[in-house]
């Protein structure tokens, strides 16, 4: 059986083996709660993209034209930036009252209103522990990689190409979660179950840019499975039929108390014992 292991962003100069070793020694962790250990006829395989969608996604913070008062020039990356903001600020129950409070000067609300974004960003900076940078990094990986053909095709490739013939389970954190979902819409493997952990694909400006209509990909054969820590604002929104409605349904699980500091750590999820346990259930499945 084949494993398989998408990261999130934020990897890039970091040593492949080292983090893949990180991966199986959290989830073994998390197999040990329950007894268990990761069966050692098991073919983890790990695409490591980090450092491609670093170099793709450099130039975005470099001005192509300048950058003026009111923010950078590229408008889609704008509204992007301010739909996932808003989306975030109402997961973590931010007020607008709260904003104007910590940013007073943010007077007129909207998209394209550059301080309000800022405002925005700055109230989740304060009231969770996403953190300001992260959190813009988060943002314009995502964009990126739903904006741009160039930098989408580059790193499903890279995955495609590493993926094995067999049996298959995946595994997708955060970002690598949506690029999961992408992928095997064109993989042609059998995937006994597919595992998303920290998802935002329960976010509205991340599934707009998602073909459409929005549906399950025809290579899992069992179960599409979501866990999420209902602290993680990046991930709260379930996978069910109002955030992300597909035909058979996603089982959804937040039962998840993710111990990093922002709760959307990768150890934080697989070392949970019954996320643990359910990959183990999928990989030793017939």
């Amino acid at each position: 059986m084949n494993l398989v292991l998408i990261h999130g962003r934020d990897q890039q100069g970091k040593d492949k083996d080292v983090l893949k070793q990180l991966w199986i020694d959290t989830l073994n962790k998390g197999l040990a709660k329950k007894k268990l250990s990761l069966p050692a006829d098991v073919n983890v395989i790990f695409p490591f993209y980090g450092d491609l969608l670093d170099e793709l996604t450099r130039g975005l913070d470099k001005p192509k034209d300048g950058i003026t008062a009111k923010g950078p020039e590229n408008g889609e990356l704008i509204v992007f930036e301010a739909e996932m903001y808003t989306e975030l600020a109402v997961n973590a129950a931010i007020t607008d009252e709260q904003i104007l409070q910590l940013s007073p000067e943010a007077k007129e609300k909207g998209v394209l209103n550059w301080e309000w974004i800022q405002a925005i960003l700055k109230a989740l900076d304060e009231n969770t522990g996403m953190g300001d940078w992260s959190l813009r990094r988060f943002t314009k990986d995502v964009f990126a990689y739903l904006y741009f053909d160039g930098v989408r095709s580059q790193i499903n490739k890279l995955i495609l190409d590493e993926m094995k013939e067999g049996p298959t389970v995946v595994v997708g954190h955060s970002l690598g979660s949506i690029v999961g979902y992408n992928i095997l819409q064109e993989c042609p493997l059998k995937v006994h179950e597919y595992i998303t952990i920290g998802s935002p694909l329960g976010l509205r400006a991340v599934t707009k840019k998602l073909t459409k209509p929005l549906k399950r990909p025809s290579c899992i054969k069992k179960d599409w499975y979501n866990a999420f820590d209902t602290g993680d604002y990046v991930a709260l929104n379930p996978l069910d039929n109002r955030y992300f409605n597909i035909t058979p349904s996603i089982i959804n699980s937040g039962h998840i108390s993710n111990h990093t500091k922002n709760q959307h750590g990768i150890e934080g999820y697989l070392n949970d014992a019954d996320v643990a346990e359910r990959i183990y259930k999928a990989l030793t499945s017939k």
